[in-house]
């Protein structure tokens, strides 16, 4: 069945030789496996409180973060809080429909993150979400 007489050595091969690509494919999945784990982003630790229901529409908004250590994260890089209200100002001033999604740590006070809206509200800023994982 599978075996060749000797005397058919000069004929056309037919089969598909798919070994070659399979070792190709092989080295380009090891490239990716390892290239991704230096493509990972540095989270910012924060437990964010978790509900029923979850917006989740949040990437044309700024992000602004508040760990449980009272820093501030403006688009996952830490900023003061002056330079996070002069950004905020500057940019409700220039897009005056300007989302913003908040995101802190559920052992954040109440009035640590009503101080932090009221400041943003003050900068001109409306519309303000805050961030929750959803699931109870």
């Amino acid at each position: 069945m599978g075996a060749t007489s000797p005397k058919d050595d000069d004929g056309i091969i037919s089969d598909i030789n798919i070994t070659p690509m399979v070792d190709v494919m092989l080295v380009l999945l090891v490239i990716f496996m390892i290239t991704a784990n230096f493509l990972k982003k540095d989270s910012i630790n924060i437990n964010l409180p978790k509900v029923a229901a979850a917006d989740n529409n949040m990437r044309e908004s700024v992000q602004v973060a508040m760990t449980k250590d009272g820093d501030f994260y403006l688009d996952d890089k830490p900023v003061t809080e002056e330079y996070l209200m002069n950004f905020i100002a500057r940019e409700a001033k220039y897009r005056p429909n300007i989302r913003v999604t908040l995101s802190a740590d559920e052992s954040i006070s109440y009035g640590s993150v009503s101080r932090l809206m009221g400041l943003m509200r003050q900068g001109g800023v409306t519309k303000i979400a805050l961030s929750v994982n959803k699931g109870v």
